[in-house]
């Protein structure tokens, strides 16, 4: 599986949440700290911190897992509290029965073996502690103009992200019980011709999806919505991204 490069993506990762900051799944996940009572918690991919600075105020112990240096760089340095190791989510460098909660939030699909990290997760989660993988479906979900204009991108992320049959699939496998799948927030939006220049998520590294592109395979769909708007100027371009959660406990 091709590993996306995030030492270039990590500077402006962020930009992302000036789109939509997300809050549904920032309160659905604060809902399943404090109705379970979990307190040592686990980020898989923590990326830039962003998550786990959303729970700090919860205080309990929070770490973040992460295997990009260049984006655990990006949380404050005063943050210490975060616990932040630079690993890979498929050897979770902790003792057995460790964690309460370990979540990831639409990071599972850069984890080179899916089933590993379940495997992982069960081993270092404690008795009936939970997984919570939050996370988009573009096997069912395919409404987005990154996919028709920029080639192999849909195709990649048929190959990247784990559909939700299969994460249940997995998370039987490994016994975990009290499976659920749930949508948590629904992200809809259009541009109209030249505004969907406006888009970060069109800028070459502030996605994986294009960040994972040849410059010239860019540059290729850059060109095709150009071309588009010059025949039609009034062309709509649709974003439908819905976030799911799929949850479970350890047996």
């Amino acid at each position: 599986m091709q590993r996306t490069d995030y030492s270039q993506i990590a500077p402006t990762y962020n930009n992302r949440y000036s789109v939509n900051y997300l809050v549904k799944l920032e309160k659905e996940l604060c809902k399943l700290i404090e109705l379970n009572n979990y307190k040592n918690i686990l980020e898989a991919g923590c990326g830039t911190g962003r998550w786990i600075s959303s729970i700090e105020k919860k205080r309990k112990k929070i770490f973040g897992l992460d295997y990009s240096l260049d984006m655990m760089k990006i949380p404050k340095s005063d943050k210490s509290y975060l616990n932040l190791v630079n690993a890979d989510a498929v050897h979770i460098p902790f003792k057995n029965d460790f964690f309460n909660l370990i979540f990831c939030v639409n990071a599972i699909h850069h984890f080179p073996d899916k089933e590993k990290f379940i495997k992982e997760s069960n081993r270092t989660l404690s008795n009936k502690g939970m997984l919570a993988v939050f996370g988009v479906d573009p096997h069912i979900d395919k409404d987005w103009y990154i996919y028709d204009y920029f080639d192999f991108t849909y195709e990649n992320d048929l190959k990247r992200f784990p559909s939700l049959k299969l994460l249940n699939i997995l998370l039987k496998t490994e016994k975990f019980t009290n499976i659920e799948i749930k949508v948590v927030e629904e992200v809809h939006n259009e541009k109209v011709g030249n505004s969907v220049f406006s888009d970060p998520f069109l800028i070459k590294n502030n996605c994986s999806q294009l960040a994972n592109l040849s410059d010239e395979e860019y540059q290729k769909g850059i060109e095709k919505i150009k071309n588009q708007i010059n025949k039609n100027p009034e062309t709509v371009f649709k974003t439908s991204v819905i976030f799911y959660l799929v949850s479970a406990k350890k047996k």
